[in-house]
């Protein structure tokens, strides 16, 4: 699949954003300035411009959760002022600073619900899946992402063979980092590639490097196809987890960090750089310019939301928010 200059281009921005915004996620976590445990997306960054460029290309409309890593994903769908605000707890956030990063939730723009507890995402996006299907929504599809680790979850089988059995639109999507939490991939299965698992379910399935945001891009467009004309599949992308679980997490006791010594060897804003560079698609002077871009953009969409008001309270516990009825009565 060709992507044009102007499109590359784009997918660069994006790759870099996802970079200035993990960044200074982190930084505004240990200034105090964002509570919870947020998992950096450091490292992973291709796997989200390649996504975010699949969704821009295709005419395709897609609903789906993100995974713990693709912020930038999330910030996509919904407005990147809206997404930072709704970190930093404020009322400009996309659910008035009530939800923080993992629950937040826009229906309109795509992005559904996600579940704090690992493994029971798939089931409830093969749920919506299947309710497109039944109300003949035509090009329209699921897109359901999961860490390795999630993977190993036993409802995650049921929601594969659902899917496979009623042949639901929806794209089952594996961000393997090689480690779920502390657990290696190697002590979660035998597999070398977990797209394989798809087999048992008659499902077509593709692994490819996470770290080159054009074969995320086109794994995740064919992939999206597939599932338009009601044939789920699986795409499993490669990539590393250069930090801990979550911001604090002392990952040096449960694994070598060895490959910390020299991260541009693996670092995928650095090799599309050079894949670029390469093209005479950029220079030095272009590289400084959209680093200094995404910065300004990132930068002042944190001091905007650091400008507004925090969720009182009663905004909190409304729960009105999660149920039809309040029948829990008042906290």
């Amino acid at each position: 699949m060709n992507f044009s200059r102007e499109e590359l281009l784009d997918m660069y921005s994006d790759i870099v954003k996802s970079r200035v915004l993990g960044e200074k996620i982190v930084e505004f976590i240990y200034s105090g300035k964002i509570a919870g445990a947020i998992h950096p997306c450091l490292g992973q960054e291709a796997v989200s411009a390649g996504i975010m460029t699949a969704l821009k290309k295709s005419d395709i409309k897609t609903h789906g959760t993100a995974t713990h890593r693709s912020q930038t994903v999330m910030a996509h769908r919904v407005g990147f002022k809206e997404f930072i605000a709704e970190l930093l707890g404020r009322r400009g956030g996309v659910n008035d600073g009530v939800s923080g990063e993992y629950h937040l939730n826009d229906l309109e723009k795509g992005l559904l619900p996600a579940t704090g507890a690992l493994g029971g995402a798939w089931g409830i996006l093969t749920g919506y899946a299947w309710a497109l299907k039944n109300d003949n929504k035509q090009n329209q599809v699921i897109i359901a992402p999961y860490g390795d680790g999630a993977i190993s979850a036993g409802a995650t089988y049921e929601a594969m063979n659902i899917a496979s059995l009623y042949k639901l639109p929806i794209l089952f999507f594996i961000e393997n980092n090689g480690i779920a939490m502390s657990t290696p991939v190697s002590k979660q299965s035998p597999l070398e590639n977990l797209a394989d698992r798809g087999l048992a379910f008659n499902m077509k399935g593709v692994t490819v490097d996470g770290n080159d945001p054009i074969a995320v891009a086109e794994a995740v467009l064919q992939g999206m196809e597939l599932a338009a004309k009601n044939e789920p599949n699986i795409v499993e992308v490669k990539t590393t987890r250069w930090e801990g679980h979550y911001v604090g997490d002392q990952q040096q006791v449960y694994r070598d960090v060895s490959f910390r010594e020299d991260l541009d060897s693996i670092c995928p804003v650095k090799k599309f750089e050079k894949k670029l560079l390469e093209l005479g698609y950029i220079n030095d002077e272009y590289i400084t310019n959209v680093r200094e871009e995404m910065t300004k953009e990132i930068v002042g969409a944190f001091e905007e939301g650091l400008s507004q008001g925090v969720a009182t309270r009663e905004e909190v516990l409304d729960f009105n928010r999660l149920y039809s009825n309040n029948v829990g009565g008042e906290i």
